[in-house]
């Protein structure tokens, strides 16, 4: 798989324009940004946010109705979201209190067309906490990121170009989530906090390459893309097998409980490395190439 990836992208990005590769990411870049917009214009924050963030009760039941059915039953209760895996149902609801709550479990747990019932509840005061400290998390990762790229490289354009690559490979997985409603939870956020990881490293693997190894500059970029895409494959390939165990595993072994939460986190990180191969060898390769072969200024150096 790595070869044949390798013999599409590497006669693609040798005798593409630099300008014309650049283009590409940042084409994708900015569908992502106007996605991530039109999020925040509908529901105030640029990501749909899971019961973990914004409070509320949760309850994962066994049954055989429909979503449809299962929104008609409880129209009088603010139902916010139902997801339905197999035999397994997940319904969240607004945080709720006093006799409303009490009629609302006693409707889920004496309905028959319910089994196996699991309660959860999140109060506000503690999903306000969980979104700052995540927030946090973020940052705080993404600014060690940064750091640690300018001091290992110290040049400016380089160290930007893989910062840049970092916040693609992070917007363009939040707007795909919002595509298909897949809400930001404390796994989701485990998993966006994975692909800054994830994806830093061939941007590392490349600029440290082309930029601190002698040879010609074309040699030296199709031995990173070697040496890149055998890991991302790699990685791709143990997420895409969480991904189908967690998600169709008990359609094939009876009895097996889907696992959404690793569903979740696998096809965001499914997403995000596949961004990454765009955006590392195409976005990546392009900034290094236009910045390693400019014009020389006139006292012999190199421009800025």
């Amino acid at each position: 798989m790595k070869l044949e990836l390798y013999n599409i992208l590497h006669p693609f990005v040798e005798k593409t324009d630099d300008k014309k590769l650049i283009a590409i990411p940042l084409a994708i870049l900015a569908i992502a940004l106007i996605i991530i917009a039109a999020t925040t214009l509908k529901t105030g924050s640029p990501i749909y946010l899971g019961m973990d963030f914004i409070g509320g009760i949760q309850f994962t039941v066994t049954t055989s109705l429909t979503e449809k059915q299962i929104q008609d039953a409880f129209s009088d209760y603010p139902l916010n979201n139902v997801r339905i895996s197999g035999t397994r149902a997940i319904l969240q609801f607004s945080q709720m209190e006093g006799e409303q709550l009490s009629s609302l479990e006693n409707m889920i747990y004496s309905n028959p067309s319910f089994r196996d019932v699991e309660e959860r509840q999140v109060a506000p005061v503690y999903s306000q906490q969980l979104q700052r400290m995540a927030l946090l998390a973020v940052a705080l990762s993404f600014a060690g990121m940064a750091i640690c790229v300018f001091v290992l490289f110290r040049k400016i354009v380089p160290s930007l170009a893989i910062i840049l690559v970092a916040a693609s490979d992070i917007l363009i997985p939040i707007a795909v989530m919002n595509l298909f409603r897949i809400e930001l939870t404390l796994g989701t956020v485990a998993a966006l906090l994975m692909l800054i990881a994830y994806c830093v490293d061939s941007d590392i693997l490349l600029t440290n390459k082309v930029l601190k190894r002698s040879g010609n500059l074309n040699d030296k970029i199709s031995g990173a893309m070697k040496t890149g895409l055998l890991m991302t494959t790699t990685t791709l390939a143990a997420f895409l097998s969480m991904y189908l165990v967690s998600t169709y595993l008990h359609y094939i072994v009876p009895g097996v409980p889907p696992i959404p939460l690793l569903s979740q986190i696998s096809l965001i990180v499914l997403i995000g490395l596949t961004a990454d191969i765009f955006n590392a060898w195409f976005l990546n390769t392009g900034i290094l190439r236009m910045y390693l072969t400019r014009p020389k200024s006139k006292k012999g150096g190199r421009r800025a």
